[in-house]
């Protein structure tokens, strides 16, 4: 059975863990990654785009040259007057420099090819081709989508320009230009990228280039501006190996994080759950002190009685003046100790008592002979400031003022060669404040801590249960009480204890605790 709980859990334990851990990394790579593969393929979209751009640059300026070249030899011819013996030499040597033209043709308006720069051809006609008559129709220069040739049975493209004198038509020159020049016009420019031309119809006239066939492809399209064609830029895209390594990384970076965020949780769970037990093993540890200084002291104050009754029968019968002075002392002591097992009462279990209205201010007014005469007799400066509003608490008077001279006795004795005793009274909202301040010795940092521990003193004849009666009086009202020390330059200890009002609400029991 034992086993069983065991195992569920540490099954228990390990679905916790997997839900705050893996779950979340998987989901939050998922998402990164997907975003990341998005910019990824804007990146690779931009390097089609400006792939393609460059090559419908280049491909549009070679047929721009083309067609310049061959509209010049147009013009030549013109000015030769139609000596075909002429336009067959200038035919020719216009051939031998440009290695991109695999012809020049001279043509007249029916199409029959009269003349060529190469030797020997055949005699064909032409006159059905769309880019002929395209060129006669419009009467300028026209380019063809990528045919065999006739002639030379290559792959090309081809140029007709129509010569006209007087709206009379000489004839046509033609020219054809090999899509292997093409080709390496374009490949001049590839890096890793797959460049494909392709007409109206959507055939392809040149392919260049080549890419991974296992990679995704990332392809952009431009118009040409000479002709009718579409230059298509393709980039390979690792997608799914980038896919895995993007995600990969996300998850083993999140997976990190959560579990160091886990950590954290936990590390934040434990000092939580050390500091509830803490204060519930302060909590218990103050029940039995308290348990036990009460019911010592009820066991100390039956003697105290009769040893105090016995002193004062012994004092009526001895008038000697040094038995006089013995009784005196033990009678003192004896009240000391009186004072110290009233403390230790109010260490127990709370007694039953009732809470009455009064106004701090006044309860403040009739200890200030007290403290007038303490702060005297110490050579202390007392400086006392009375709230302008009246404060109305709801409290046991004695209490309070217990609280106001245990503290004020700790400023006095902390100022052994003078200084400033001042206590204020200041009505905020729904709390009133009680701030005793002096310039004393101050108490160390690591002493702060402890301050309000049972039996905790620095003072030599001190009984150490002072500032805890002060705290568990504050603590029984719902209020606060704190402490601000610097050595050397003084101690502020602020109390603050929930208002009473008529027509308010009932005060929470943690409106003034901070």
């Amino acid at each position: 059975m034992m086993h069983t709980r065991t195992t569920k859990l540490k099954l228990t334990t390990f679905l916790i863990y997997l839900i705050f851990t893996a779950v979340p990394s998987l989901l939050i790579s998922f998402v990164l990654t997907e975003q990341e593969m998005k910019d990824y393929e804007e990146e690779y979209i931009d390097k089609a785009h400006w792939s393609a751009n460059l090559q419908a640059k280049n491909i549009d300026n070679f047929i721009g040259e083309t067609i310049g070249r061959l509209e010049m030899l147009a013009t030549l011819i013109k000015v030769q007057h139609y000596n075909l013996n002429n336009v067959e030499e200038i035919l020719k040597e216009t051939h031998k420099t440009d290695d991109r033209f695999s012809g020049f043709y001279w043509t007249n308006a029916k199409g029959d090819i009269l003349i060529s720069s190469t030797s020997p051809y055949t005699l064909v006609n032409i006159g059905d081709r769309a880019f002929f008559n395209e060129a006669i129709t419009k009467k300028k220069t026209s380019v063809s989508n990528a045919l065999i040739s006739r002639v030379t049975g290559n792959s090309i493209f081809s140029l007709a320009s129509p010569v006209i004198t007087n709206d009379h038509l000489l004839g046509v020159l033609l020219t054809n230009v090999s899509l292997d020049e093409l080709e390496k016009s374009i490949e001049t420019l590839i890096t890793n990228e797959r460049i494909t031309i392709t007409d109206q119809q959507g055939e392809t006239i040149v392919q260049a280039g080549s890419v991974d066939p296992d990679h995704s492809l990332i392809t952009y399209d431009l118009k040409l501006e000479h002709i009718p064609w579409t230059v298509t830029a393709g980039v390979s895209f690792e997608d799914q190996q980038l896919r895995q390594k993007t995600f990969l990384y996300y998850l083993f970076s999140i997976f990190v994080i959560t579990n160091i965020l886990l950590l954290l949780i936990y590390n934040a769970r434990l000092k939580w759950k050390g500091k509830l037990e803490r204060e519930q093993f302060e909590y218990q540890k103050m029940e039995m002190i308290g348990n036990l200084a009460a019911s010592t002291a009820h066991e100390i104050r039956n003697p105290l009685t009769g040893i105090s009754g016995l002193v004062k029968l012994l004092s009526e019968e001895y008038h000697d003046k040094k038995a006089q002075y013995y009784f005196d002392v033990i009678q003192n002591e004896i009240i000391r100790i009186n004072a110290i097992v009233s403390e230790l009462l109010f260490l127990g279990r709370p007694t039953a008592y009732t809470l009455n209205t009064y106004n701090m201010n006044e309860i403040l007014k009739e200890i200030e002979p007290i403290l007038q005469s303490e702060a005297n007799y110490m050579n202390i400066d007392l400086s006392i400031s009375y709230s302008k509003d009246d404060v109305t608490i709801s409290c046991v008077k004695d209490h309070v003022k217990q609280v106001i001279l245990n503290l004020s006795k700790n400023s006095l004795h902390a100022m052994p060669d003078g200084g400033l005793l001042s206590i204020s009274i200041e009505n905020h909202s729904a709390c009133c404040f009680i701030i005793v301040k002096d310039t004393g010795i101050g108490i160390p940092k690591d002493e702060l801590s402890k301050i309000f521990n049972p039996f905790f003193t620095k003072k030599k004849d001190g009984s150490g249960i002072g500032l805890t009666v002060c705290k568990r009086i504050i603590d029984s009202y719902h209020g606060n009480i704190s402490i601000q020390s610097t050595p050397g330059i003084g101690t502020q200890v602020e109390i603050q204890i929930p208002t009473f009002k008529d027509d308010a609400p009932k005060v929470k029991e943690d409106s003034c605790a901070s």
